[in-house]
């Protein structure tokens, strides 16, 4: 940082860039005097201190930056609309409607990096409901690339089985599980369904679901819960597991109606 460092500049605000799009639509002034954030490609703090505004010019000019603003633009219409005069109480020469046009979003904006995430995100939920192998998934990638080769988003897409794995064990996985925690904890009673089984690996498995009335979706819905791995399952084990979990998530055993369980030893 020279001695002299060059500050953020209000006036930057007025410019616009080489598109003629005002740049206060995306460009703030940080929290240092000699610094910039892009509210678009939600940057950290970026200097401008060694060349002012020609920091700002690089920006604006790299290729992340202009596609981000051109999915904006296009996912924007013109919406005309007449705002009262603040003097409409004085003579009618002063009362008459100002029309206005401002710029209204059809669509929550997101950044390019956010929708390759987004495609990456759909595509693991897709491999989990149809129960895809992860390895053949490793060349999705290469063949979304060569489907649509005019697509930025298929060629940026990057999902091979290690970041596919990943992706739903510890992504989408503890999401799906919250919201379930979340919608349970309104509701006033709920059935728990269980059963124990040898797993492929010949492991003993405890899958939890859960039946109750949600009232995110206005119905009786069942719901799996979670699944635990068990060694000796003796009676006191599973449902000391089944407690555990319970406290765990913070949901009220005393609002348990009633035990369902699969294939019971009679």
């Amino acid at each position: 940082m020279p001695l002299h460092a060059t500050k953020f500049n209000i006036s930057w605000l007025e410019k616009k860039d080489s598109d003629g799009t005002p740049v206060k639509r995306w460009l703030k002034q940080g929290t240092k005097p000699s610094s910039f954030i892009c509210t678009l490609c939600k940057t950290d703090e970026l200097c401008c201190g060694n060349k002012g505004w020609q920091s700002v010019e690089s920006h604006m000019n790299n290729k992340k930056h202009r596609d981000t603003l051109k999915l904006i633009k296009e996912n924007t219409t013109f919406t005309i609309q007449t705002e009262p005069n603040s003097t409409q109480s004085q003579p009618s020469s002063s009362s008459s409607n100002i029309s206005t046009v401002t710029l209204a979003s059809q669509a929550k904006t997101m950044s390019f990096s956010d929708q390759v995430t987004r495609a990456e995100t759909l595509w693991a939920m897709n491999t989990a409901r149809h129960g895809y192998s992860y390895l053949s998934c490793d060349e999705s990638a290469h063949l979304f690339q060569n489907m649509f080769p005019d697509s930025d988003i298929a060629q940026k897409f990057k999902m091979e089985r290690a970041k596919l794995s990943y992706t739903i064990s510890h992504g989408l996985g503890p999401f799906f599980h919250r919201n379930v925690v979340q919608d349970i904890k309104q509701c006033e009673r709920f059935v728990l369904c269980f059963d124990e089984q040898k797993n492929h690996q010949n492991n003993k498995q405890l899958d939890l679901f859960l039946k109750y009335w949600s009232v995110q979706n206005q119905g009786v819905v069942t719901r799996y819960y979670k699944s635990i791995l068990l060694g000796h399952a003796p009676a006191n084990v599973i449902r000391d597991s089944i407690v555990d979990s319970f406290r765990t998530d913070g949901i009220d055993i005393n609002r348990l109606l009633m035990i369902g369980r699969d294939n019971p030893n009679v």
